[in-house]
């Protein structure tokens, strides 16, 4: 037995839609759909949003990690290995900063070279492993003897370089000097005994006028001569 159908009238005869599965339309309902639409609108935003920020956060650590890996990688292409030192491309690096200061604001400085004198036969004679003791040795000598705005580079093989920045002439060529002095108090061992350590010094200074080719060369002639001289420490040759 079925149940009839009721009509409301309010002065018109309405049949309910919510008989058929919708909604009536009239303005209560049509705002209360319009929240729905805004509320679903705004949890997708929402949703968009969360994404988007969880997005940006693991875009900018990745990019904090890469260029933390860029920053030790470009220290590796700078740094000797076995020293710690810089190495010729960082040194030279150094070097082309510093003239174009000195360039810039009419400093001056010194570039040291030195050479450690018959390293071929510590090598031989005690091995290589003591060979590169006696680098690190140097490396470490030349570290804490410098000042903090100087520079120190291995430069390969047995060859050193320190650079001191705005600094006059005198006293760093007497400085230069007097820590070549004390590498000859460094003793290695070497076997059942120990080794002293020699070296040659070559100097040159340099002010705002000196261009990068220049100094090398004379810094390195001038080691070369000390070198033919006999490393001897009042005979050190300056060029320059």
């Amino acid at each position: 037995m079925g149940y009839p159908k009721r009509n409301f009238d309010n002065g018109k005869n309405v049949t309910p839609a919510i008989m058929d599965g919708t909604l009536p339309t009239d303005p209560q309902t049509e705002r209360f759909r319009r929240i729905l639409g805004l509320n679903g609108r705004a949890q997708a935003t929402r949703h968009l949003v969360t994404q988007a920020l969880a997005f940006a956060n693991e875009t900018e650590s990745r990019i904090v990690a890469l260029n933390e890996r860029i920053r030790q990688l470009e220290a590796l292409a700078h740094t000797d290995e076995l020293t710690g030192l810089l190495n010729r491309r960082g040194f030279n690096d150094v070097l082309r900063r510093n003239l174009l200061s000195a360039a810039r604001y009419e400093e001056a400085g010194l570039l040291a070279y030195i050479d450690l004198d018959d390293f071929k036969a510590i090598n031989d004679r005690c091995g290589h492993a003591t060979g590169d003791e006696v680098l690190r040795t140097i490396g470490a000598f030349l570290s804490r003897s410098i000042r903090a705005t100087d520079y120190a580079a291995r430069l390969g093989g047995d060859e050193f370089a320190v650079l001191f920045v705005r600094a006059d002439h005198r006293p760093a060529r007497e400085r230069a000097r007097e820590m070549v002095r004390e590498i000859g108090t460094l003793k290695i061992a070497c076997k059942s005994h120990r080794i002293s350590l020699r070296a040659s010094l070559g100097l040159a200074s340099y002010n705002g006028e000196t261009s990068l080719e220049g100094l090398i060369e004379r810094a390195d002639r001038a080691m070369y001569a000390d070198k033919k001289n006999g490393s001897r420490a009042a005979r050190l040759t300056t060029l320059g």
